[in-house]
């Protein structure tokens, strides 16, 4: 399920939903997971601190963005491989 497939907008609740129920390994990495920290630092960078009803889209393609800008800021070619695959994680689970 891509979460901006039909619907402009997401609440919060189903971020957290499909962050859950979805399968936190990001593909290609030998079994590397979401931890529930990263799970956490990617609502609150999409929501906010307040604790806002919903997001739009293009707020989702900002926060994938910004985890890309983390990948050059980081020495290590092992780690800059798995930020890129949670990338596309990330592009893969908003349909974007």
């Amino acid at each position: 399920m891509k979460l901006f497939e039909k619907k402009q907008q997401i609440s919060r609740k189903e971020f957290r939903d499909t962050l859950r129920k979805r399968n936190p390994i990001v593909p290609g990495t030998f079994r590397k997971m979401f931890n529930f920290q990263e799970r956490k630092q990617m609502e609150k960078r999409l929501f906010g601190k307040k604790l806002k009803a919903y997001t739009s889209r293009e707020k989702y393609k900002r926060l994938v963005r910004e985890v890309g800008r983390e990948k050059y800021k980081v020495p290590d070619l092992s780690k800059k491989r798995i930020i890129d695959k949670k990338i596309r994680f990330l592009k893969k689970l908003g349909g974007i």
